[in-house]
């Protein structure tokens, strides 16, 4: 990609700004785009800035970060929440936000939130140039085309940059756990349990919202109540999986279980 990359700061605490403000200035990549000090400025000035990076503080008067991100339409924009509250982490996420920071934010963690956020404008602009690229079909070919079958849905999908972890709230804090060090989750009715190298972490959460989370196809659904990561599997031996911790996680018996075992065990 070419050109900067513009940042509107949301916040209603001017020493936030100013810290910002100091750590865009440090990257000739990025560029301060203006302030905002509360939502209802914010939703007038997105649109007319058009950002690629929003820095969106969560605890604000009159509208919250929550609030403006229900209301506001930047399709476009890369939201980074900041904020002095972890707890706010996981509803600025179920928003698909780009990344969270906590106050008081360092160079490094600031540093790769913006990096993420280039990462992604850059693999979105190269997948344009790529649709830009290709040539419009001969007047000869189209009887031709109809030759060829069909790509299949798993063709279609445009590459996208996936997360290297999650956070995780349990006993009232926030993990950040990386993808590769957990072994598997198991489901408990309106909790899971994450098992992952530093322990097991109870959190509130459905299996269906966890198997979003996780990206595939490291991560594979085995039974109702379990997820496992296939890069930490030991042995698999019968409908029982060895995790390289020890544990055993089941494997459904159920019409599905080939297709289970080859996602398991394919490169």
């Amino acid at each position: 990609m070419t050109g900067k990359i513009s940042c509107l700061i949301v916040d209603d605490e001017e020493p936030a700004h100013e810290v910002l403000k100091f750590l865009i200035s440090k990257l000739s990549w990025l560029t301060y785009a203006g302030s905002c000090y509360n939502a209802l400025e914010a939703l007038e000035m997105i649109p007319e800035v058009k950002p690629d990076i929003i820095f969106l503080d969560v605890n604000m008067p009159e509208l919250s970060g929550l609030d403006l991100l229900n209301i506001v339409h930047a399709p476009d924009a890369h939201v980074i929440m900041t904020t002095a509250y972890p707890e706010y982490a996981v509803d600025g996420f179920s928003f698909d936000v780009t990344a969270f920071l906590l106050k008081p934010i360092g160079f490094d963690r600031f540093l790769k939130a913006v990096t993420k956020v280039r990462r992604l404008i850059g693999d979105s602009h190269l997948t344009r140039e790529r649709v830009r690229s290709v040539p419009e079909p001969a007047a000869d070919d189209v009887a031709d085309r109809q030759q060829v079958p069909a790509p299949q849905p798993s063709e279609q999908r445009p590459e996208t940059v996936q997360e290297e972890y999650m956070w995780i709230r349990a006993d009232r804090k926030m993990y950040c756990v990386w993808f590769k060090d957990i072994y598997f989750v198991e489901g408990l009715k309106d909790y899971v349990k994450v098992y992952y190298t530093d322990g097991v972490l109870v959190t509130l959460a459905s299996m269906a919202a966890m198997t979003t989370r996780l990206p595939s196809p490291t991560f594979v659904r085995t039974h109702r109540s379990y997820i496992v990561n296939r890069n930490m599997i030991k042995m698999i031996e019968g409908n029982m999986v060895t995790m390289l911790n020890g544990m055993k996680v089941s494997i459904a018996v159920s019409p599905t279980r080939d297709e289970v075992l080859r996602q398991l065990t394919e490169r």
